[in-house]
């Protein structure tokens, strides 16, 4: 018999890059939504219809995502992001050779991206339109002297 529930968790690393080459790494976890949960349902009981499209495809970034500089709790019900989406990024997707019920989704907002606006949420959206998960976290102003790699790890565990 089976006593434990498979579960999915992420985890998001921030490396944030300067003009002058200095790096900093800041590291969050998420909220996987329900709209996330229902499509791995689906995917496994066949039940995709005429086309999959519940895999993971876009990388959203919002200003939504703190009140008063706190961030928001994500609640697994949430449909979109709190505020505007100031960027909308591809995603390259890759299983982790060393763990394969890992996947790796990472994205750049470059030096010339997003620029003037505070990012802290951001979400991975599905080709279907739909979030899979969604993280807030404290606010990072961007500029065109850092370039931002994420890096959002999604594990079965």
């Amino acid at each position: 018999m089976i006593s434990e529930n498979t579960k999915s968790k992420g985890d998001i690393e921030m490396t944030i890059k300067h003009v002058d080459g200095q790096e900093q790494t800041t590291c969050f976890t998420n909220a996987v939504l329900h709209s996330g949960r229902e499509a791995l349902a689906a995917a496994l009981a066949n039940n995709v219809g005429d086309g999959f499209d519940f895999y993971v495809n876009r990388m959203l970034f919002g200003d939504g995502g703190t009140s008063e500089g706190v961030p928001r709790f994500v609640d697994s019900n949430r449909d979109g992001l709190y505020g505007v989406t100031r960027a909308s990024k591809n995603v390259i997707a890759s299983i982790d050779p060393a763990i394969p019920s890992q996947v790796i989704f990472t994205s750049v907002l470059g030096f010339d991206e997003a620029n003037g606006f505070t990012i802290n949420e951001m979400a991975l959206k599905m080709a279907n339109g739909h979030l899979y998960s969604m993280a807030t976290f404290p606010d990072q102003n961007k500029t065109s002297s850092i370039q931002i790699t994420w890096t959002w790890r999604i594990s079965f565990v």
